[in-house]
Parts: structure tokens; C-alpha cells; sequence
């Protein structure tokens, strides 16, 4: 079996209250909180993305905050508004150091977006999508159906600003049925079970943790089924979660998947405490 390579790239940050990251009592008061709370009852957040070496193509997960939202590698709120609305922004309060956007890293790299066979969104957050456009040429975009059908709803179109991605070439897949995941839905991208994006609904209802395979190696790169360590240590889902039931049963799943013996690591797009640069299965 070929090696694949799993590069982290930490692409921007968010800044979040403990009660968003790690969960307790919420709801509507706590996302109003959240939007007023100030620097220093914050923690700063990564926002990693995915550079995977596939011996069937390069695909990337991801696209962390973009240049636009940081013209000059600190937090703007105004640029942050002018792209979310001033709420979300203030709720999010992204940014991103200079040459530390998906476009500036790939470019480092000497890759250009069409270089790139496929990017894979977990879901339409926007501090997941907030590079997209930075990636114009990339060769194909993918998105699982019930992310894209659920973005109509009133809490994802407040999360989810459409014109974050609505002009991009995104191709939508469906779930099929599967023994990974707590829903048993997954797509299997290349049809080997190398690359499997696995719906753990929660955090979003079509939210897609991508796994990645290799002979009897595998590792998960779950998004934002968990924010952080200490979400999976305490089995605690995050305070912003769509289904706070339904989150929880993710973790629980990938605290079970991380101990199973052929996981080689389970990767949190927020993890505070990661320091990995690359992963090889």
C-alpha cells in the first residue's frame, strides 16, 4: 500500500468563550454572551486544515479564514463585518497571520489551486470556508447534499454567510449507507475505503468527518465533531452545537475510534494542543 501524508495547516483563528468550546448551559443567552464577551474570557482557537498526499491525487480539507477577513494579519472587524454581518463576526472574531492563509500556504508550497484535484468541505461554517475564494481554479469541490440541503435553515444561514461560497463550482454528494459513523451514512471517494467522508451530525446535520486509510492504519480528521481535547477527554459537546444529543454521541464514537489499534490519531480542526506538522500512514 502506497504511503499518504497528512499535512496540518493551521490556517487562522477564532477566538470563543469557554461555554462555546466546552459546553454546559447555552442556548440563546449564551450565543448573545459570546458575541460581547471580550478578549480575555476568550480562548484563541487554530483553524487546521488538511493537505493530504493521496497516490490517486491531492486532496485538501478545508479552508480555514481567509485573507480577506485579515487584510493585514491581525483581527479587523470591520473587514470581518463587511463578510459575515457584524454579529457573527463578533461571535467568531477570526483572523489569520500573514502568509498563513490556505492561498499563502499552498503558494509556499509551490502549489497553485489548480494543482489541487479535490477540496473536501466538512460543512459551510465560516471558519471553514472563509479561503474559498482564494482557491478559485481548484479542479473539483465537493460537499456532502445534506450540508448544502440543511443550509437553509434560520440558525445555518446566521453561521453560514452564502456569499462565502454560493459563486463557487461546489459539487454535492450523498451519503450512503455505512458501518462508520453514528448516522451509518459515509461516501467513499475513491471506492477503496482510503478516503471516507463519514456523516457525524451534531455540530451541523450533514457535518462530514473525513477517514483516511491506509492497509490496517487509519486516522480521522473529524472537523468540528469535536472543537477540542478536552471535548473528547470529558465527553462534552461544545455550547453551539445544532443537536447538543447528537454531538455527543459523535464524541463518544471517536473516543471509541481512538482506541481501536489501528488509529493513528483522531484530528480536531481546533485543537489547541495540536503540534503535529504532518501525519504518514
Amino acid at each position: 500500500m502506497a504511503e499518504i501524508t497528512i499535512h496540518l495547516l493551521s490556517c487562522g483563528h477564532i477566538s470563543l468563550t469557554r461555554e462555546a468550546v466546552l459546553g454546559g448551559a447555552y442556548g440563546l443567552g449564551g450565543a448573545l454572551s459570546q458575541v460581547s464577551a471580550p478578549g480575555v474570557r476568550r480562548l484563541s482557537l487554530p483553524c487546521f486544515c488538511y493537505l493530504i498526499e493521496h497516490p490517486k491525487g491531492l486532496i485538501l480539507m478545508d479552508t480555514g479564514v481567509g485573507r480577506a477577513f485579515s487584510p493585514k494579519g491581525q483581527y479587523d472587524a470591520a473587514a470581518v463585518a463587511r463578510l459575515l454581518g457584524a454579529p457573527l463576526g463578533a461571535y467568531l472574531r477570526p483572523w489569520v497571520e500573514e502568509g498563513r492563509s490556505i492561498g499563502e500556504q499552498l503558494a509556499a508550497r509551490g502549489l497553485r489551486p489548480r494543482d489541487i484535484d479535490i477540496l473536501l468541505l466538512s460543512h459551510l461554517d465560516a471558519d471553514h470556508v472563509g479561503g474559498l475564494h482564494e482557491l478559485q481554479g481548484v479542479r473539483r469541490i465537493l460537499l456532502p447534499e445534506d450540508e448544502y440541503f440543511w443550509s437553509c435553515r434560520t440558525v445555518y444561514k446566521l453561521r453560514q454567510p452564502r456569499s462565502l461560497w454560493i459563486d463557487m463550482p461546489i459539487e454535492r454528494f450523498f451519503y450512503r449507507g455505512s458501518p462508520l459513523g453514528t448516522n451509518r451514512w459515509a461516501w467513499d471517494l475513491f471506492g477503496d475505503e482510503s478516503v471516507t467522508v463519514v456523516n457525524l451530525p451534531g455540530h451541523t446535520d450533514g457535518l462530514g468527518a473525513v477517514r483516511v486509510q491506509s492497509g490496517s492504519r487509519f486516522v480521522w480528521l473529524a472537523a468540528d465533531a469535536a472543537l477540542d481535547r478536552e471535548n473528547l477527554r470529558t465527553l462534552r459537546a461544545p455550547g453551539f452545537s445544532f443537536d447538543q444529543t447528537l454531538s455527543q454521541k459523535a464524541l463518544a464514537y471517536l473516543s471509541a475510534q481512538e482506541r481501536e489499534s489501528g488509529c493513528a490519531g483522531v484530528l480536531l480542526s481546533h485543537d489547541r494542543e495540536e503540534r503535529r506538522a504532518a501525519l504518514r500512514l
